[in-house]
């Protein structure tokens, strides 16, 4: 389980470090007034949650594996946990006022990794554990990586020219 242990650990570091850019989107987010707008509220509550989801997955084979005690079957539990998880929380997100059409369709990319995390699980001839579970941390990463994006993004008309237009 050490190779299993070092990428997941690695891609824990990742999540840690985007969930650390979470004071970065504050200071950035609040400006003047202070006032977040229920968009940027959910993204960023978003991304807080896809980095420490992505954390908790990260480090749940290597609970579970104190317990089981085989590779294989920790990995199928953990992709059954996982697989609950991104299916539930996307279609949570999908039921938000705040979701556009194109935020919901991009979710049922979630929904469809969350059903492969099952297909681990009962064994339905998915026989990759590591390379499935390892994608659905991937998964919640890209979420937090991209939801850090669109709070930072600063749209081409709130920028001033240099001639005050």
């Amino acid at each position: 389980m050490t190779e299993q242990t070092d990428i997941l650990l690695a891609l824990a570091e990742v999540a840690v470090a985007l969930a650390g850019f979470s004071a970065i989107v504050v200071v950035l987010k609040r400006g003047v007034t202070g006032q977040w707008t229920r968009h940027d509220a959910d993204r960023f509550h978003g991304m807080i949650i896809h980095a420490i989801a992505a954390i908790i997955f990260c480090l749940l084979p290597m609970i579970v594996d104190v317990v089981v005690q085989d590779a294989v079957t920790t990995l199928h539990i953990c992709c059954a946990i996982i697989g609950v998880q991104m299916i539930a929380h996307a279609i949570g997100v999908m039921f938000f006022s705040t979701s556009s059409l194109l935020s919901r369709l991009s979710l049922s990319v979630g929904v469809v990794f969350g059903l492969l995390q099952f297909a681990v699980f009962a064994d339905w001839g998915a026989h990759r554990e590591l390379v499935l579970y390892t994608l659905g941390v991937i998964w919640h990463i890209l979420q937090a990586g991209l939801l850090f994006v669109l709070l930072v993004w600063i749209p081409r008309t709130a920028i001033e020219t240099e001639n005050g237009e």
